[in-house]
């Protein structure tokens, strides 16, 4: 039996703009396995374990996962198995977000589980205890007061590289950096350092991995459309040169994605 999944709701609506999708899920210890993937999305997983840890993953290679931890993911597709009875609960933000609410860079943190305690210290731990011993209709609200705490020095230049990178990642289809930085009135050397200071990517890094992320949601969610056309929607100028691409990121080819029943990741802008 696949476990429900259970959607949290946020009461403050600058709060739900910048944090996407929160999500709660309870399995118990007979649950086997986990349905679908999870594509590559360029967001950053903050995920909360207040059970027995799952295992990620990533092939035929299995990852111990520690309670508490962030995963940004812009390689490979990745799956959950449960090793005992467990309760996740989730939300996703852009980079520009998650190195604020960390209070640091993301910088080594991509492809790959990262304790939450190792950017946080004991706050990591405290949080995964407060919701384990919440009701479910009490994590969002835990959820929110912590995110608004962590978020309380949120300023100007937030502001302006969470729209740049919402930028970069639905609305780029392979142009030249400087078209972007044109209309930005930005150079891009400093494109490229506040991008590095936050993310922990440049700026094309960050393009490319929209590219493939629309790419991903589309593959899944319209299936009446030929992979060439989503391979010129995303600015590829062949079907060859994009599931080459496709290939390189995610680790299969766009026809084995399209194939999957159920893929997780990021929709819209």
């Amino acid at each position: 039996m696949t476990p429900p999944f259970a959607n949290l709701a946020f009461a403050d609506p600058g709060l739900r703009k910048l944090v996407r999708a929160p999500w709660s899920l309870c399995y118990g210890a007979d649950q086997e396995g986990m349905p679908g993937v999870i594509a590559p999305d360029a967001h950053v997983e903050f995920v909360f374990q207040t059970g027995e840890p799952c295992n990620m993953l990533a092939g035929s290679t299995a990852h111990a996962t520690p309670r508490a931890m962030i995963f940004a993911q812009r390689h490979g597709t990745v799956s959950l198995a449960p090793t005992g009875a467990n309760g996740i609960i989730a939300f996703r933000a852009l980079p520009a977000v998650a190195s604020s609410i960390l209070g640091r860079s993301l910088v080594d943190c991509w492809d790959r589980p990262v304790p939450l305690s190792e950017m946080i210290g004991a706050d990591a731990d405290r949080l995964v205890g407060q919701l384990a011993r919440a009701s479910v209709a009490g994590r969002a609200a835990l959820l929110e007061d912590w995110l608004t705490s962590r978020l309380s020095d949120w300023t100007a230049e937030n502001v302006r590289n969470e729209r740049l990178q919402r930028t970069l990642l639905w609305r780029t289809g392979g142009e030249r950096l400087s078209v972007w930085t044109g209309a930005l009135a930005m150079s891009e050397r400093t494109l490229r350092r506040q991008f590095e200071k936050h993310a922990g990517l440049s700026p094309k890094q960050l393009a490319m991995s929209g590219r493939i992320l629309r790419a991903c949601a589309a593959l899944s969610d319209r299936g009446e459309i030929p992979i060439a056309h989503i391979a010129l929607d995303v600015g590829f100028g062949d079907q060859a040169a994009f599931t080459n691409a496709f290939r390189r990121y995610v680790g299969t080819t766009p026809a084995a994605l399209r194939a999957e029943p159920l893929v997780y990741c990021e929709r819209g802008g």
